[in-house]
């Protein structure tokens, strides 16, 4: 993917090492231990680079590019969590920490390492800056699926909405699909299947493996393993907000 040598005016930031690119059978020459859980959610490439600027401000950022928009969601979920503050720039979402930084962005995902003079305060906005060159190196980002603004307003909190291309629940090797905590603070499933007929197999799938709390919707399948009158109504209600129109 092309990078810019310069980015941004008042943050300036100027590229210092000649970015480098793996593809998924060679990745783990940068992130050694990660690449395996990088590959099954669907990363194509990983390329790293380098930037600095003439306050004394060094940033280096991994790119992630997922594939599909949703893979990157995953594993921007998988990482970020909801520890630390998240804010929208560039149309990315971003979740700051003391030192690691964590960006989506369509189909990439970005791990940001920055130092800076100055703190947490100056940390944010050369993050910014980065970011908002970088929309000008790539495509216009591809959106989300609709379903998960739909489980954002669902959850307890947007940030406890997840994918995962796999297993969305592992014990039951269900997926992929969607994960989520109401506001009972239970975790929910949603899987979508290929067709009407897929889903009532699956759905009868996870009712053998005794999953009392089964619901279907056209081609989607949503569960909850703490089944209660509240959790079955809460799923109920959630399944008819999220399958697809």
């Amino acid at each position: 993917m092309p990078l810019p040598d310069h980015i941004g005016s008042d943050l300036k930031l100027t590229l210092v090492e000649t970015p480098q690119i793996w593809d998924p059978d060679t990745m783990y020459e940068h992130v050694n231990g990660e690449a395996e859980l990088l590959k099954r959610y669907g990363a194509r490439s990983l390329a790293y680079s380098a930037y600095e600027n003439e306050g004394g401000a060094y940033l280096t950022v991994d790119i992630l590019d997922m594939g599909a928009p949703v893979n990157a969601f995953g594993l921007y979920s998988l990482y970020a969590g909801c520890d630390g503050e998240q804010y929208s720039v560039s149309g990315g979402t971003v979740l700051s920490g003391d030192y690691t930084s964590y960006a989506l962005l369509g189909r990439y995902f970005m791990r940001i390492d920055s130092e800076t003079p100055g703190g947490t305060e100056k940390r944010n906005p050369l993050v910014a800056a980065f970011l908002s060159g970088f929309t000008t190196a790539v495509p216009v980002p591809e959106p989300l699926p609709g379903v998960v603004d739909r489980l954002k307003k669902l959850a307890r909190k947007p940030c406890e909405v997840s994918y995962n291309p796999e297993h969305v629940d592992y014990d039951l090797e269900a997926g992929p699909g969607y994960t989520w905590i109401g506001p009972d603070g239970g975790t929910y499933f949603v899987s979508f299947l290929p067709s009407v007929q897929e889903a009532e197999a699956h759905a009868a799938e996870l009712r053998n493996k005794g999953v009392q709390v089964v619901l279907l919707g056209k081609n989607a399948v949503a569960w909850t393993k703490a089944a209660t009158e509240e959790s079955e109504s809460y799923l109920k209600k959630a399944l008819k907000l999220v399958v697809e129109r």
